[in-house]
């Protein structure tokens, strides 16, 4: 049941959308994101930015084509969703997110095994 106390807690001011990552969530997923390609074009988008669009998109449960022209081309987000997913890094992100969202204080989350 939602409180003033846990309104509070769980508030995600500050940030352009509520499904935005904080600058502490992305302190922790970032290092589990393989770098990319020197080769070829240099990227337009930041890793951190694709995964916010990413976010944005399961949090409303929404179709692919109305992702907000703010972020990403939706072929791009979809792009990078299709290769974590088969390559199970998302799993790992979305574990270790869930569990950054709803730890008690100080509780520090461990990825998940496999």
């Amino acid at each position: 049941m939602w409180t003033e106390i846990t309104r509070r807690k769980h508030a995600r001011k500050g940030l352009r959308y509520s499904s935005d990552l904080t600058d502490q969530e992305w302190a922790v997923l970032e290092p589990l994101i393989p770098s990319r390609s020197r080769l070829g074009r240099p990227a337009k988008w930041s890793l951190r930015t694709i995964i916010n669009a990413l976010l944005y998109i399961l949090r409303g449960g929404l179709p692919w084509r109305m992702l907000p022209g703010d972020f990403p081309p939706m072929t791009t987000v979809q792009r990078y969703f299709y290769l974590w997913r088969d390559n199970g890094l998302w799993k790992k992100l979305n574990h270790l997110l869930l569990m950054l969202r709803v730890r008690p204080r100080g509780a520090w989350p461990r990825p998940p095994p496999g």
